[in-house]
């Protein structure tokens, strides 16, 4: 976990607004073949998606790290669509590093599509 935190703050130093472990790491139930599934969020972006992602690789890292990489509004958008990912950033996220208020904000945009 601490590598995982220390990518996070990298992360966040780059410029991101928060870096939130996902999936079976924070959930609990990974195995020795899991992977960290971890949504980067950002204010803006023009790049493609593919091309952001790629900017968020860590292949010396010991545990494979796999970055989905969201501006602000790609998750609003989400949130009002109900998108599972969402669901699984307010059930089991877990913010690595960045702005402790963005989970708070994903939760109030979907109580206001509510």
């Amino acid at each position: 976990m601490r590598e995982l935190k220390e990518y996070a703050e990298k992360t966040v130093k780059r410029g991101a607004l928060a870096v939130i472990l996902i999936g079976s790491l924070a959930r609990g139930d990974y195995t020795a073949f899991s992977d960290a599934d971890v949504i980067i969020v950002v204010e803006e972006s023009s790049e493609r998606p593919i091309d952001r992602i790629i900017k968020y690789l860590e292949p010396s890292a010991s545990v494979d790290i796999e970055p989905r990489v969201y501006t602000t509004k790609e998750i609003q958008a989400m949130a009002k669509r109900r998108a599972r990912i969402i669901k699984e950033i307010i059930e089991h996220g877990i913010l690595l590093s960045g702005n402790k208020e963005i989970i708070e904000e994903i939760r109030q945009a979907i109580k206001t599509e509510s």
